[in-house]
């Protein structure tokens, strides 16, 4: 009986590791898959001053004395004249590669670069000047994950800001989730 009992386990066992691949083939060289779209990378350490711009992807907004603070997502802040506020209106642009968050303290203001942090002298409002620049200080801010399991185009920061992603063929993926 233990014979018996031993051979059908081989038997098992070895119908088992016919059906297994242990080949050790990489990533395939055309899959279908996730390819990020980017925001376009400017100069993440400069901060320039124009003309109102038009809102598109509005985010945060502080209230500091008559002017309105509005974040324009991944592009800058809007500087709006909110003494009457039933007649607000765009004064000015801060032009801000990757600006997504907004405080301000006295005539300081502290904001993001992509994931660098910056304060911003404001006491002369058409004039801005950086004080403090620190380059790669916010580590958690980092690419949205693609929609789904499988290969994805390995996110390039020198390409820019990764906002969406589009499903697309993939020539030689490196990366998979």
């Amino acid at each position: 009986m233990n014979r018996l009992f031993y051979f059908l386990i081989m038997i098992i066992c070895a119908a088992g590791m016919v059906s297994c691949d242990f080949s050790e083939a990489g990533p395939p060289s055309s899959v279908e898959g996730y390819a990020p779209v980017y925001f376009p990378k400017t100069s993440n350490d400069t901060l320039k001053f124009t003309g109102p711009q038009p809102t598109e992807r509005p985010g945060k907004i502080v209230l500091k004395g008559d002017l309105l603070y509005q974040v324009e997502q991944y592009k800058g802040i809007h500087i709006i004249d909110f003494r009457d506020g039933d007649n607000a209106r765009k004064i000015g642009f801060y032009e801000i590669f990757g600006c997504t968050e907004l405080t301000i303290k006295d005539h300081y203001m502290y904001t993001n670069s992509g994931t660098a942090f910056i304060v911003i002298d404001i006491a002369d409002l058409f004039n801005p000047r950086i004080t403090d620049y620190r380059p790669d200080y916010w580590v958690g801010l980092s690419f949205p994950r693609p929609p789904g399991n499988g290969y994805f185009e390995c996110p390039d920061p020198q390409k820019g800001i990764v906002l969406s992603w589009e499903k697309k063929t993939l020539k030689n993926p490196k990366c998979k989730l």
